[in-house]
């Protein structure tokens, strides 16, 4: 009798199976992906573009021979304290096209929280002749 050594395909097929498994759970891990990642992505995102928008709008003032300044609100309205972005209601609209319509809620005219990403962050807003618009670290 012959014995012929070597791995049947049934066992090659399992093993392929079990590191294809192993691999697909990983993944995540590998590439840092995870839904409270993206959420702080997406917050860092809109704060950027007030930020960018916040230059843009003073930009356009010194470019109509106006004194560089900064809107008093960021929203087209005053909208009231404690509002959350919506459809219907979206913030920083003075300065985004379309505004933001979730995950932020106006605390008042100068203070805006952030809520998503396991974390709540309030951020301050700024007009006058500086117009920015950063992280509160002691809230606001």
């Amino acid at each position: 009798m012959r014995r012929e050594k070597g791995f049947t395909l049934i066992e090659l097929v399992l093993v392929i199976a079990v590191l294809g498994v192993l691999a697909v759970s990983a993944l995540p891990n590998l590439f840092d992906i995870s839904l409270t990642n993206a959420r702080n992505n997406a917050r860092d995102g809109v704060v950027g573009a007030v930020q960018a928008g916040l230059s843009l709008y003073g930009a356009n003032q010194i470019s109509q021979g106006n004194t560089e300044s900064y809107p008093t609100l960021l929203e087209t309205s005053d909208l009231a304290d404690g509002t959350a972005s919506s459809r219907t209601n979206p913030l920083f609209n003075n300065i985004l096209q379309g505004g933001v319509t979730r995950d932020w809620t106006k605390k008042n005219d100068t203070c805006y929280t952030y809520t998503g990403g396991g974390a709540t962050d309030d951020y301050q807003y700024t007009a006058g002749t500086t117009g920015t618009f950063v992280f509160a670290s002691g809230g606001c």
